[in-house]
């Protein structure tokens, strides 16, 4: 489907006219000093959250039943995995699926996008040697010892 952008002044002024764009597509609001909206039908955003989990649930079923073209598949999508272990890679692909899996089931991706980024900023860590080495420690406590517990909270 189509996405078509308009302003939010317009939604405020012509809703009826907005709304009507949803027939064939859905509509993005700019927004100035604000994050923009979406507008969709919600049959379309349920469709795409069902399209979502039966391509999670075959990821899973790739990712059991042929790890190699998992590792291909994961290898293709996301070129960074290169500086990754081998064990690393199969941990963020079983991750991966997992939390695709378990977001399309509750209709909320934010958790995807930060496990890839997360995976993905270990990588660029461990694509710099002297980054590496510096994290990976031994670290010496500058602060004096041992940070005490916070009290008890009655």
């Amino acid at each position: 489907m189509q996405v078509i952008e308009r302003t939010f002044s317009e939604f405020l002024r012509q809703p009826k006219e907005v709304v009507a764009n949803l027939a064939q597509h859905d509509v993005v609001l700019r927004r100035r000093n604000a994050p923009d909206l979406y507008l969709s039908l919600a049959a379309s955003d349920l469709s795409r959250a069902k399209t979502i989990e039966c391509l999670a649930r075959l990821l899973c079923k790739i990712s059991a039943d042929s790890p190699e073209a998992m590792d291909d598949a994961i290898e293709a999508a996301f070129p960074w995995v290169e500086f990754l272990s081998p064990d690393g890679r199969r941990e963020f692909a079983e991750d991966l699926t997992r939390t695709i899996l378990a977001s399309a089931s509750v209709e909320s991706f934010d958790r995807v996008e930060l496990l890839i980024d997360s995976w993905q900023n270990t990588a660029e860590i461990l694509s710099d040697p002297e980054l590496t080495a510096l994290l990976s420690g031994p670290f010496t406590i500058t602060h004096g010892g041992r940070v005490p517990c916070p009290p008890a909270v009655d």
